[in-house]
């Protein structure tokens, strides 16, 4: 076979949408992409389509990864690699992850890194082959509709999700998930939204829709230990009852106690987030 790679910038939108749907089919975990969904992660994940590669086998499109780049800090993620079904197994997964890895380095990145489902046994000892070393496990966590506690409706206050961001940046870890990084939530748009009580913050989804994702949640650093995390979490919820809320598995562990006390239920699938100094 013939591997070679072009830009993902040379396709439309809607091939590269096609090339991630065929790349994740039979996937560990169902994954289906739509153009809106697409769009909404090149922007918020600062995906670089110039830098993102398709993966060409016997000149037909078999393959992609997108790459996130934050230049100012030399860093890039692996934010989606995504291989057609017939092609897994037959070396071009490791081919792909030279080629990229190649091109950091050529870019000057520092370091490359990504999220990868636990439990999928293969992709984790693919990337570890590579020099990736574990930082932290991601949890998920899901709390289904039911009647929700009156809970300080009155103390919510709604703030910008820029603000948000600027927010996570001055007390959240260095390096926490790259999606739940303070620039990533900075570039999230309306219906998603943030939540200020006391010192606790949280940023969630489109609260009009019946399932609801939190995509963030922070508490200021001197604030820590007291509870706010689920008191706003709380809150949040007793304002728009009967939903189903979704904590994705990006969230570091250390958050998992948070989420239990605001009667969340861990996920079965976790993530182990991965770096790679280049």
């Amino acid at each position: 076979m013939d591997f070679s790679s072009a830009p993902a910038s040379n396709y439309l939108v809607t091939d590269l949408v096609k090339f991630l749907n065929r790349g994740f089919e039979a996937y560990f975990v169902p994954i289906q992409f739509n153009t809106s969904a697409f769009l909404s992660m090149l922007h918020k994940d600062s995906i670089d389509l110039s830098a993102s590669r398709v993966l060409i086998v016997d000149e037909q499109p078999c393959g992609i990864a997108l790459i996130a780049r934050r230049a100012a800090l030399r860093a890039s993620r692996l934010a989606a690699m995504g291989m057609a079904k017939e092609m897994r197994g037959k070396g071009a997964g490791s081919w792909f992850m030279e080629v990229l890895i190649t091109e950091a380095r050529q870019r000057s990145d520092r370091e490359m890194v990504l999220e990868v489902i636990e439990q999928n046994e293969p992709a984790v000892r693919l990337y570890r082959r590579y020099g990736f070393q574990v930082v932290r496990r991601l949890l998920g966590f899901t709390r289904r509709g039911r009647e929700a506690e009156e809970h300080g409706k009155s103390t919510l206050y709604k703030i910008d999700l820029r603000e948000m961001g600027q927010l996570i940046s001055k007390h959240g870890s260095p390096d926490l998930p790259w999606q739940l990084s303070g620039e990533s939530i900075a570039r999230m748009n309306p219906p998603a939204c943030a939540y200020r009580k006391g010192q606790a913050y949280a940023a969630v989804s489109n609260l009009e829709a019946e399932h609801v994702v939190i995509w963030s949640l922070l508490v200021e650093r001197e604030a820590r230990g007291k509870g706010l995390g689920a008191d706003i979490l709380k809150s949040v919820i007793a304002n728009h009852d009967g939903k189903t809320w979704h904590a994705p598995a990006i969230f570091p562990e250390e958050f998992g106690k948070v989420f239990e006390r605001a009667d969340f239920e861990r996920e079965e699938l976790s993530q182990w987030q991965m770096r790679l100094v280049l």
